[in-house]
């Protein structure tokens, strides 16, 4: 009898254990992907954010069985093309391990050899590989192929003979001895290698080993099937009975029926349902129950809960989502419980364990587990870098200088090399970024900005940063600003054509306002959750078509309608679907709608406790913020377009990634229509004159949205604009055009699909073909290059060609003494961006393991997420197509401020100085005083000091990335610096070289 014994000893499962603090301390570390419709990038790695990045990720690597770092084999490729360059690891080399003293006499110092090591990645053999190389092969008594001729000289000089005249022969018998000496010397000092230690304190991982079975296998298939049906958002036809009681009960009252369920190994599961629900077992004693069943003992509880957790910590993530964010639920929220979760799958491993016992009594026996062996595969790698760098290796024969040699070597493992490689592939990226922005402010210095007749407020999103480029390039006249895409309007908004009022603000921020579109002609207002009939039309066609005979009669009627649909929209996707949109149209759908946005006199709260509309001075302090942060209330043109961004793509589950992650995964065009009427509303103008903040009377505010996937802008409100403004707005609009032709045909460079040579007028439709084909895996590459954050004044990077690669955040620091609006705007901006940066990283390192690897095999499971095919985890993180051109490297946040300012806001802000002082992001603060840079640097600023490097200058930004798909540098851009004409750029442009 093994240690899980068929029937429980009497008493077992009456004793009851408080589970519920380990179970909050193994949740931290599942994932906080909400549903696919409320998707908003966040750090993957929450949960380590208490320790130093490089720490961190080696950490979450042993936990979840990641990757930390890209793979040395990338870093070899990055070394091999330039993008890391020998400065680069001299410099972190030096950085990590400063000194002069040699690891042995005569032999490198530390930060040398680290330097020649990262230069030198080779493949070492491990296992059977190194045992059939080491007796197969002549690897021992011959010098490494790796050898440059200068260091194979040496090592012949070191064996004493003048090789020049010695036969070939002696030659490589003192060769073999001189190396055969090397060899034993390590060998004799090698460090043994432990086996693989105690046994798993899980109870599946103990059955594997004993009975080579995995009752995983069993369990995890169910356990899927449960949980998809519990947390169903309506697709299901058959909704799982009595999920009101929470995920336990209703699984006790599926399972716990008479008769028992057909499954093999769950026999004898009805009666024992049946009897804890009778006996009115909490999820917690049913835990303690199924934890003495499995024979964990206390001590490994903790890690039993958590293994058991993140064996499928998709769908226990999303348990833990609906639990504590029911208000993100795509239709309707479940009662669901993280301990329920853990306790019916424990119940199931209990089932599965009983089974396989049954069926394996005894077992086999277990391998020993503690053997110890030499350190062969150190001993090879200490034997080859012996050979490769600097070291007389007659003084490897002495025990203690061997010793040291070999500990240098294994202190700078695999997983060492794939830091300082990172660290190196970071300083190339930083060096080059900040590089550019010194070299620009003194390319620009004492030039003259042509007077604005128009400014635009856009995301920071850096998607933004080349359509503001073109923008200026094409209309200098123009002022670009960057500002948080909720535009400090934080509200829930429910639009004209939907169910369901939804948040439109940082997932940090939990809105108090509602916010309702309603048509111009009927102002009463509207409810929430009212329906329409044409959606209860397609209701009960998806209905009808799950049912036997009514799906056999619409199956036939809508058939051949359905394969024109196919055809059209893979074949033809842009013609069909504006073919569709115009047989589509809804006769009212252009009717004129108005927001909401004043509270009306006594208006009550609604039943969520939000209060409908703004006050006057609640408005007023939304605009006085947004004009004090970004400097937009120094000088206001005729027309300010208040753009806000989001994205539209067919058969795309992931379409809510593209959107603003300011608004909360939502899109952000109706919160800059909100802050366009309250910045035109009378009495917010009259507030913000007594704050000291003038709009002249000819200034009008236009809300717009910007579709990122198709280039297309929409307007709101243009029946409002006053007579003396109409002009203006049509011409803001024309330019804003144009801008967004140049626009897409910069990113059209990045489909494999666009040829290189791509006209100018046919990027447009492009993007529009890319953003409705069914078959289309990447609509929009999303924030895919985003690499760096700058904080300040558009003065410093207008004109600076980014490669789509900066979130552009406006700020004037003349305009605040106090440091209050930085305060505000880092502790918005701050932990969105490195959400955003971090999620790419991680899904790049690691697509499997923190992304959710290809989309070709997706299956989107009752509106919560993705699995492989018809049954596998819940997939959490970004599909490879969306990060495949991406550069994992972590953002860098440039703030024009003064150092001693940056590092008092840090430090008074726990999230920020998390972020900063662990690493998770690299800091600059630039001097707006004296234009010097410092970098935060373990625990402090110092200064930062540029290498110089010129950029090249282009008059358009089609000049520079013609003819490219990689990521570009920095150029200088002069047509956005008003020395150009303002005219629109032409095809031939295209194919001019950069000067």
């Amino acid at each position: 009898m093994t240690h899980l014994d068929i029937a429980a000893a009497p008493g077992r499962g009456d004793r009851v254990t408080d589970v519920t603090e380990l179970v909050e301390r193994a949740a931290r570390l599942l994932p906080e992907q909400a549903p696919l419709q409320t998707f908003v990038h966040h750090n993957t790695l929450h949960a380590f954010e208490h320790l130093p990045f490089d720490e961190a990720v080696v950490s979450a690597a042993r936990v979840f069985g990641t990757e930390p770092f890209q793979s040395e084999a990338a870093f070899r490729d990055h070394v091999g093309s330039g993008r890391i360059r020998p400065s680069d690891i001299d410099a972190v080399a030096e950085a990590e391990a400063p000194g002069a003293a040699p690891i042995v006499p005569g032999g490198p110092t530390r930060a040398r050899f680290l330097a020649l090591r990262l230069r030198n990645l080779f493949e070492i053999p491990s296992g059977a590989a190194l045992d059939w190389l080491l007796l197969e092969t002549d690897a021992r008594t011959r010098l490494s192929d790796l050898l440059d001729p200068r260091r194979r000289a040496e090592l012949l000089a070191q064996a004493g003979r003048d090789w020049t005249t010695t036969p070939e022969q002696t030659a490589r018998a003192s060769q073999a001895r001189l190396l055969d000496t090397l060899w034993n010397g390590l060998a004799a000092a090698a460090p043994t290698v432990p086996g693989a230690g105690a046994p798993p304190a899980r109870g599946r991982d103990r059955i594997l080993a004993e009975t080579g079975t995995d009752t995983d296998e069993l369990v995890h298939p169910l356990l899927i099937r449960l949980s998809a049906a519990f947390l169903d958002q309506g697709i299901a036809y058959w909704p799982m009975p009595e999920r009101e009681l929470g995920f336990l009960r209703a699984f006790r009252r599926l399972y716990g029926q008479a008769g028992g369920p057909p499954d093999r190994f769950l026999r004898g599961l009805g009666a024992e349902l049946r009897r804890q629900e009778a006996e009115g077992w909490t999820a917690e004693r049913t835990v303690v129950w199924a934890l003495d069943e499995l024979a964990v003992p206390e001590e490994a509880r903790g890690a039993a809960i958590e293994a058991t957790l993140l064996s499928l910590r998709g769908w226990a993530g999303m348990m833990r989502q609906f639990e504590h964010r029911p208000d993100l639920a795509p239709v309707e929220a479940r009662a669901a419980r993280l301990l329920d979760y853990l306790a019916v799958q424990l119940v199931l491993d209990v089932q599965a364990a009983r089974h396989v016992m049954r069926n394996h009594p005894g077992g086999p026996a277990t391998a020993d587990r503690t053997t110890v062996r030499p350190g062969l595969e150190l001993v090879y790698e200490a034997f080859v870098l012996a050979q490769l760098m600097p070291v007389d290796v007659t003084v490897l024969a002495r025990p203690e200088h061997a010793a040291a040699w070999l500990g240098a070597v294994a202190a700078c493992d695999e997983t060492e090399r794939r830091r300082l490689l990172h660290l190196a592939y970071e300083r190339r990226h930083r060096v080059g970024a900040l590089d550019a922005l010194d070299a620009h402010r003194r390319f620009t210095a004492g030039a003259e900005a042509p007077p604005v007749t128009m400014q635009a407020v856009f995301c920071i999103d850096e998607r933004e940063e080349s359509l503001r480029r073109h923008l200026e390039e094409h209309f200098p006249q123009a002022r670009t600003y960057g500002y948080a895409g909720f535009f400090g309007v934080a509200m829930t908004y429910l639009g004209t054509g939907e169910v369901r009022p939804r948040p439109l603000c940082p997932v940090v921020v939990t809105p108090t306002h509602l916010v309702v579109e309603e048509p111009a002609e009927s102002r009463t207002p509207r409810q929430p959750g009212s329906r329409h009939g044409r959606g209860g039309l397609s209701l009960g066609l998806a209905v009808g078509s799950r049912t036997l005979a009514r799906g056999s009669v619409i199956s036939l009627g809508l058939g051949a309608t359905q394969v024109v649909t196919l055809v059209g929209r893979c074949l033809f996707p842009r013609r069909f679907h504006r073919w569709s949109r115009r047989l589509d149209h809804d006769p009212g759908g252009g009717a004129v709608t108005r927001l909401a946005i004043e509270r009306a006199p006594g208006a009550v709260e609604t039943e969520d406790g939000l209060r409908r509309g703004y006050s006057v001075p609640e408005m007023t302090q939304v605009v006085s913020s947004a004009l004090r942060t970004t400097g937009l209330g120094r000088e206001l043109a005729p027309v300010v377009l208040i753009v806000g961004h989001g994205s539209s793509s067919l058969n795309n589950p992931h379409e809510s990634a593209h959107d603003c992650g300011a608004t909360g995964g939502g899109r952000g065009g109706p919160n800059a229509r909100a802050f366009a009427a309250m910045a035109n509303h009378p009495g917010v103008r009259a507030g913000l004159r007594d704050l000291g903040l003038d709009i002249p009377d000819g200034t009008w505010f236009v809300g717009a949205y910007h579709n990122t996937c198709d280039d297309s802008m929409t307007y709101y409100d243009e029946d409002l604009v006053p007579e003396r403004s109409r002009h203006a707005v049509e011409e803001a609009k024309r330019i804003m055009a144009r801008a967004c032709v140049l626009d897409a045909h910069e990113r059209c460079r990045r489909f494999e699909s666009a040829p290189l040579d791509l006209p100018l007028d046919a990027a447009l439709a492009h993007v529009e073909s890319h953003t409705v084909d069914l078959g289309q895996p990447r609509p929009e590459y999303g924030h895919a290059t985003n690499a760096i954050g700058v904080v300040g004044r558009r003065s410093r990077t207008r004109g600076l060609f980014l490669d789509r690669r900066a979130f552009l955040v406006s700020y004037d620091p003349e305009g605040d003494p106090s440091g209050d609006l930085l305060t505000n705007l880092l502790l918005a901006a701050g932990p969105v961006c490195a959400g955003i940066n971090l999620e790419y990283y991680f899904s790049y390192v690691d697509p499997a393991g923190y992304g959710c690897g290809t989309k070709l095999p997706h299956n989107i499971v009752g509106l919560l997420g993705v699995m492989d095919g018809h049954a596998s985890d819940l997939r959490t993180g970004l599909p490879w197509q969306m990060v495949e051109i991406h550069e994992p490297v972590r953002l860098l946040l440039v703030v024009e401020t003064e150092p001693e300012r940056l590092a008092a806001i840090v430090g008074a802000h726990a999230v920020l100085e998390r972020l900063v002082s662990n690493g998770w992001i690299q800091l600059v603060a630039w001097s707006p005083s004296s234009d010097a840079m410092h970098v935060f640097e373990r625990g402090g600023f110092v200064p930062y000091v540029p290498e110089g490097e010129a950029l090249p200058t282009v008059h358009r930004s089609a000049q520079f990335y013609a003819g490219r798909r990689e990521h570009l540098g920095f150029a200088h851009v002069t047509a956005s610096l008003g020395t150009g004409s303002g005219e629109p750029v032409s095809p031939e442009l295209v194919g001019e070289e950069a000067s």
